[in-house]
């Protein structure tokens, strides 16, 4: 059973997407925690999800690439997907799998902050 210090900024867990609507984010895949553990204290937590597929070349300046590692318990090297925040109950939240370190986090957040403009 998770602790509330799982579900901090940066953990990486699967999260079960479904029910989609049109174009979202489909199936249990991994995920990372973009909202800040305070925030996670309560039953929701923000994530963008993580692919194994190679992106498009549109896509590049919006993905992050995350080597597989045992911290952050990806078995395939894979990419962030930065423009898919998502807010959910955090009952989506599977399987705790690891950690990713804190310059990807520095890299993820400043994708983040150009593609909302703040």
């Amino acid at each position: 059973m998770a602790t509330s210090s799982d579900y901090r900024l940066g953990s990486i867990w699967l999260v079960n997407f479904e029910p989609s609507i049109g174009t979202e984010i489909r199936k249990t895949r991994p995920a990372v925690i973009i909202s800040g553990t305070r925030f996670n204290q309560r039953s929701k937590a923000t994530v963008l999800p993580i692919t194994s597929a190679n992106p498009s070349d549109r896509l590049r300046p919006v993905i992050v690439p995350l080597l597989a590692s045992a911290d952050n318990g990806l078995t395939t090297n894979s990419f962030v997907v930065c423009v898919d925040p998502m807010t959910f109950d955090k009952r989506r939240l599977v399987q705790h799998l690891g950690q990713i370190d804190s310059s990807q986090l520095q890299e993820i957040q400043q994708v983040l902050a150009r593609y909302l403009e703040l």
